[in-house]
């Protein structure tokens, strides 16, 4: 059975946590804390979320984390793009594949017909309805 990554599953702890505290900024200390994930991945991922426009960062004593402008009209495939995560489910949906039967191989289809509608699926998600 495919699963979710680790990052993509904090990532959205972490944006939905945010999402609950909307007037707030939160340090990271405190979210790695309430929301017992590891500091230094939550870092690692409130870095690829900001990058992506879906968190900012204040500094200061009171600094920390917060929603961007605009987080809740990005969607989950968005937040799997910021951290990586959109890959294909098998390698020979890739363009660069060296598949021996790729020319022959009847799953290849069926494979992109899931991950096309996974990734639709994905997309349709706006961050906004996961809070």
């Amino acid at each position: 059975m495919m699963t979710i990554p680790k990052k993509v599953e904090y990532s959205i702890v972490l944006i939905t946590y945010l999402a609950k505290n909307p007037r707030m900024t939160v340090s990271l200390t405190e979210a790695a804390a309430k929301l017992f994930l590891p500091y230094r991945f939550l870092a690692q991922l409130a870095m690829a979320l900001k990058k992506a426009g879906i968190v900012e960062s204040k500094e200061g004593k009171s600094g920390g984390y917060c929603l961007a402008k605009g987080w809740g009209q990005k969607n989950l495939y968005q937040v799997l793009e910021a951290l990586g995560e959109n890959k294909h489910l098998v390698s020979c949906l890739s363009k660069d594949s060296s598949c021996a039967r790729l020319g022959q191989c009847q799953f290849t289809r069926i494979w992109g017909k899931i991950e096309t509608r996974m990734m639709a699926e994905m997309k349709s998600i706006k961050l906004a309805s996961i809070k």
